[in-house]
């Protein structure tokens, strides 16, 4: 799940949920995520993403107040998460397991083949909200 894990980073610390599984291999699987019961936040947008062609690169800005939370629910995804001092790679590829994104931390992400990410989000879209530009995130981390 986590590459890099050899030295304890501030970026991992209490970043990944674990989600409960219920089912049998022969019914097939179902996972949880509840507002402020498992997530540690309410839920206020919900979306998905599917379909990227392998080594897809999506992501590229950090949020200002908003918090996510990224499930990987089919194939695989890399994750790296940047807080403007260091930069930690996580490896999604768990439905149970869920990364939490913070405010002030730049994502990217790489999509592998037939990915599908679902991100639970802490408030509404709203553009202003978002830090698309790595000098301007920098600055802002920096103050």
């Amino acid at each position: 799940m986590l590459l890099n894990k050899s030295t304890p980073s501030i970026l991992n610390e209490n970043l990944l949920l674990c989600f409960p599984e219920y089912g049998t291999i022969e019914q097939g699987f179902l996972s949880v995520a509840e507002s402020e019961k498992n997530c540690p936040f309410p839920i206020q947008r919900t979306y998905w993403v599917y379909g990227c062609p392998e080594g897809k690169q999506r992501g590229g800005h950090a949020h200002r107040s908003v918090h996510q939370i990224l499930i990987c629910v089919a194939g695989e995804v890399e994750v790296i998460l940047d807080n403007g001092v260091e930069k930690e790679a996580f490896i999604l590829n768990n439905p149970t397991i869920g990364l939490h994104q913070k405010p002030l931390v730049w994502g990217d992400l790489i999509h592998k083949k037939d990915s599908a990410l679902i991100v639970l989000a802490s408030e509404h879209y709203s553009e202003p909200e978002y830090i698309r530009n790595y000098n301007e995130f920098l600055k802002i981390v920096a103050s």
